[in-house]
């Protein structure tokens, strides 16, 4: 029989029952400190340790990668096992310095209870995580799409979540002392008692940015001095919109198959000037503001940067749809 603990990990068959065969890649390891060992010697490693493992981090790393999972595992050291496809979970009670589980796409199960000075763990394969997290420094979970649960007890410095789409909400006890980053999470708003500084993609804005972009208005960003912080608040508003409160400069006009274009240039306070082509589709007549490098002058010019191509001469399409 196979028994389920509390987290519903499949653990491994019992010790009375004959041990799998190992693994044919599976490292030989020197024994680990156990504390509460369970008799049996080496056959011991074949099942979950009842106690606590205190071990260094390469003998950790080669442990959890040799799908030997420990119950409760101590680390001297920092615990780095990235672009590993062969993790897929973690111990339920884990400390160590830093962990970084990046770019690990079966590791579904992360510590229930965890001690660290920092976790690196972005484009993974968790889902939820559940319990107590105490990180000393910075969380980044960026790039998990299935990402939808925090723990309910995380307490950390700094908390990134960027391209979380699935993420709704934060717990309401987590505790932040710096930041936390959502762009591109589906955070649409931060628990009630949390006060910390708002990131989207690393430049601080505040909420309505973040959250409502709808309530900005085009005047706003054009009196924003910070040329970082006005190029975000200009992707949150939508340059579309920008150009149709703001107006802007027609630097050149023509035809195509959609109709009408026009090259639109708006100058900026230092930084350079927004110019962008303002065409129609000639199979929807779905108008599309498209953003061009500053030096073009021409909507044959834009057109052809567009599609691709360094010579406006070059582009000579057959059909436009």
């Amino acid at each position: 029989m196979f028994s389920i603990n509390a987290r519903g990990r499949n653990l491994r068959r019992p010790a009375a029952t004959a041990p799998e065969p190992a693994a044919p890649a599976a490292p030989v390891l020197p024994q680990p400190s156990v504390a509460n060992e369970p008799a049996g010697g080496a056959a011991a490693y074949t099942r979950p340790y009842a106690g606590v493992v205190r071990t260094t981090p390469e003998e950790a790393r080669a442990l959890l990668l040799s799908g030997r999972m420990p119950d409760e595992l101590i680390v001297s050291g920092a615990l780095r096992l990235n672009n590993e496809p062969r993790l897929r979970e973690l111990p339920t009670l884990l400390e160590c310095t830093h962990l970084e589980v990046n770019n690990c796409p079966n590791l579904e199960l992360l510590p229930e209870r965890l001690r660290a000075t920092s976790v690196q763990a972005a484009r993974t394969g968790i889902r939820e995580l559940t319990g107590d997290w105490l990180v000393r420094e910075t969380v980044n979970l960026n790039d998990n799409p299935h990402l939808r649960r925090l723990p309910e007890r995380l307490t950390a410095k700094s908390l990134s979540v960027a391209n979380c789409p699935q993420l709704l909400h934060l717990p309401a006890t987590l505790h932040l002392t710096n930041w936390v980053e959502v762009a591109g999470s589906g955070l649409t708003s931060l628990p009630s008692g949390l006060k910390v500084n708002i990131r989207w993609q690393g430049t601080a804005v505040d909420e309505r940015t973040a959250f409502r972009p709808e309530d900005l208005k085009a005047v706003e960003i054009l009196n924003v001095r910070n040329v970082t912080r006005r190029r975000v608040l200009l992707e949150r508003f939508g340059l579309d919109r920008f150009i149709q409160e703001v107006g802007g400069l027609i630097i050149d006009r023509d035809r195509d198959a959609g109709g009408d274009r026009q090259l639109i240039s708006i100058p900026l306070e230092d930084d350079e000037p927004i110019v962008a082509l303002r065409v129609k589709c000639p199979s929807t007549a779905h108008t599309y503001v498209l953003r061009v490098p500053p030096h073009v002058r021409t909507c044959r010019r834009a057109a052809a940067w567009l599609a691709g191509f360094d010579n406006e001469h070059d582009y000579r399409p057959l059909i436009e749809t």
